[in-house]
Order: C-alpha cells, then sequence, then structure tokens
C-alpha cells in the first residue's frame, strides 16, 4: 500500500469463480461482505457465473415389538427383559447427565427440569441422587439474580462458541465478551464452558510434507524467523497444502502478508506444479500492488525453485527467501495457518467434490480467518481490522 492509500484491486479469473459460487450459495450481498468487494462487481461476475449444490438426507430406524409371555418360563423372561431395560434407561441417563453429577443440587435440578418429558421424575432424582420434594419446591422458587445472570451469560458463551465455528476457547471467547461490553473473568467463563460442554475442536499433530530433495537453485533464508514488526505490505509468506475430496486431492496454495496475518492471495488447483504458486502469487500481488523490493519467504519446495516462479518473482521485484532444509519453523506463520483451516473446517466436513471443497475455503478464508477470526499475533484483532486500524493510525 503506497501513501496510506488503498490501490486499485484487480482479480483473477479464478477469485472470480469462486466469488460467483459463494453468491449463488449465500446470496450475491452477503458473498461481497464476505469478500470484501463491491456488491456491483460480485453482481457482473455473476451475470457470466454458474454454481452448483448437492443435498443429502438418511432414514431413521424401528423399535422390535415386546413378546407376550405364555408360560412361567416366558413370565420370567419377560421379567427379566423389563429390569434390563430399567437398567439401561438408567445407564443413559448416567451417561448424558455425566458432567451434572458433578454439579451443585440447584444445576442437578435444572438438568432434571430439562429432561423431565423424556423420562420420569421419580426415576430422574433417584439416579441424579437428589429428592422429588427438592425437585418440586425448587421449581416453584424464583430464580436469583446471579442465576438469571448466569442463564444470560451461557447463551452469550454458547452463541461466541457456534460462530467461531468451535474454534474459540476460553481466551478468545473473553476478549470477544468484553470487546461486546462484558467485563467478566477468565474463570467464570471456563465454568459456563464446563458446564455446558463446549469444547474447541480437537487439534492434530503436525505431519511434514515439503519434499525439497531437488537440484534446482533454493535462495537463502533472508527472512530468518523475523514474523513480527512488518508493515503492511513488506514481508509475505507463502506455501501449498492439501484436502481430501471425494474426487480426489485438491491442493491450495495462499500467501500471508506478515504484518497483520491476512491471507491476501490464494489459489486452487487439482495438480500441484509452479501455475499453482505463480496463480497464487499474481493473486496477492494484483489485489495488494506492493512497492518493490518486497520480500516474499517460501519453503524451498520443487514448485517455488522452478524457474517459471523465479522467473515471476523477479518480473514483480520481489525478493525471495526459503526456508532452511526440513525445517517447518522458518515458515511457522504459514504452517500454523493451515493447521488452523484443517483442525477448525476441513477436519469437521466430508467434501464430496472439489467444487464444494472450493466455495467452502473460500469462505472460511476470506468471510471468517481475514474478517472474523481473532488472531493472537494481532492482539486478538481480526487481519482485515489491525489493517484498518494501522491505516487510520
Amino acid at each position: 500500500m503506497k501513501d496510506g492509500k488503498l490501490p486499485k484491486r484487480q482479480y483473477t479469473e479464478e477469485f472470480k469463480a469462486e466469488a460467483v459460487r459463494l453468491a449463488a450459495s449465500v446470496g450475491g450481498l452477503e458473498a461481497a461482505r464476505r469478500l470484501g468487494v463491491p456488491v456491483a462487481t460480485v453482481g457482473n461476475w455473476s451475470r457470466r457465473g454458474v454454481a452448483s449444490s448437492g443435498p443429502g438426507g438418511g432414514p431413521a430406524p424401528g423399535e422390535a415389538p415386546a413378546r407376550r409371555p405364555v408360560s412361567e418360563l416366558e413370565a420370567e423372561n419377560s421379567r427379566l427383559r423389563r429390569e434390563l431395560a430399567e437398567a439401561k434407561l438408567d445407564v443413559e441417563i448416567l451417561r448424558k447427565g455425566d458432567g451434572v453429577l458433578r454439579q451443585s443440587v440447584a444445576m442437578k435440578y435444572a438438568w432434571i427440569d430439562k429432561h423431565r418429558d423424556q423420562y420420569p421424575v421419580n426415576r430422574l432424582c433417584r439416579v441424579l441422587g437428589v429428592s422429588r420434594s427438592g425437585y418440586c419446591q425448587w421449581r416453584v422458587r424464583p430464580p436469583s439474580s446471579r442465576a438469571l445472570a448466569n442463564q444470560a451469560l451461557d447463551a452469550e458463551v454458547a452463541a461466541i462458541d457456534q460462530a467461531s465455528r468451535r474454534s474459540y476457547g476460553r481466551p478468545r471467547i473473553v476478549q470477544r465478551l468484553r470487546q461486546q461490553g462484558q467485563m467478566v473473568g477468565a474463570e467464570r467463563v471456563r465454568k459456563r464452558l464446563r458446564r455446558q460442554g463446549l469444547r474447541p475442536v480437537y487439534r492434530r499433530p503436525f505431519v511434514v510434507s515439503t519434499d525439497s530433495a531437488h537440484p534446482l537453485p533454493v535462495a537463502a533464508n533472508l527472512l530468518d524467523r523475523r514474523f513480527d514488526g512488518w508493515q503492511p505490505d513488506q514481508a509475505w509468506v507463502a506455501d501449498i497444502t492439501y484436502v481430501p475430496t471425494g474426487e480426489g486431492w485438491l491442493y491450495l496454495a495462499a500467501v500471508m502478508d506478515l504484518a497483520g496475518r491476512r491471507i491476501v492471495g490464494w489459489s486452487m488447483s487439482e495438480a500441484i506444479d509452479a501455475s499453482l504458486v505463480c496463480a497464487a502469487l499474481k493473486s496477492a500481488w494484483w489485489q495488494r500492488k506492493p512497492d518493490k523490493g518486497l520480500l516474499v519467504h517460501t519453503d524451498r519446495g520443487s514448485q517455488y525453485a522452478s524457474g517459471r516462479y523465479r522467473a515471476l518473482a523477479g518480473d514483480l521485484d520481489i525478493t525471495m527467501s526459503m526456508s532452511r532444509r526440513a525445517n517447518a519453523w522458518d515458515n511457522a506463520p504459514m504452517e500454523s495457518f493451515f493447521k488452523t483451516l484443517k483442525v477448525e473446517r476441513i477436519y469437521q466436513v466430508r467434501y464430496e467434490t472439489r467444487a464444494q471443497a472450493r466455495l467452502d475455503i473460500v469462505d472460511w478464508i476470506e468471510g471468517w480467518d481475514n474478517r472474523q477470526r481473532l488472531h493472537s499475533a494481532n492482539g486478538l484483532l481480526a487481519p482485515v481490522a489491525w489493517e484498518n486500524a494501522c491505516l487510520a493510525a
């Protein structure tokens, strides 16, 4: 960005196609808001584009009929079956109320009241170890102001958890509540999360997938893990990852601005070659129009060491930097981004087609990660909000 002014943005044909698919999925106005482009521009693209989607469904199971006893042996068998069914019912209640057993009596009463239409109240009280008379008194007793405040906080915490796609833990939820004007403590939020059984999605271990065993020339490690302290469009990092679909692998190349951790360019393809990384770099350069001498750091994979990519970097007056051999920490911000993308989104769904994966990934990157997700590297600000604050300053 030059002199604090936003440059005239250009978009790749791939970006336009994914914008059209997103508009067909969520509407032109919402797609324009998520992607950060004028709604009229999305409308112009939509008049020349197409999108696709697909449905799903499933059957419901039935119940086996009970047998009528006709002899003493069958009567005994029927009695044992009834006792077994009651025992299974107790186990089902215990399984559903596992977290409630360690809570206060009032919390147990609340859980019983929530499930009183599914199970007999006498059985619920017996299984949870509380008296039925105490529960009946609790029902007619008005809730305290603290209980009402906790109920309201439960709803707000659950809403933030849902809006974050189950990616926020306690620190980010506390920060979001404080941004909304709620001065709450971390311990109180932890109790709300634990009471509702809300946990962030599981994080899988990191796996190295870059093959740098090639004879192509590699650049020196000029970035040298200096990930912080950059101004916008001074230093970018880039990398490639893979996404499984029902049609095979879909490869994603992305470019991140280290200043605000914003994804400034991306490209997706069925093939993992130099064309993929060149398209991602062009996408970023067209949108941002950085000054000369931009530093772009990558791993030393064959795609980034190819003659085509090096020629493109030379044409754009870009200074290349590459990680050391088998050292993923030299490109840690991009590795962290791909891990977050996979853990918080890709591992939570199953893509039947590459087109479905493209649409969902574009929506996650442009609509969520760039504009809404709180980034710890930005002081828990979204990348676009951080850039706006930087420009205003």
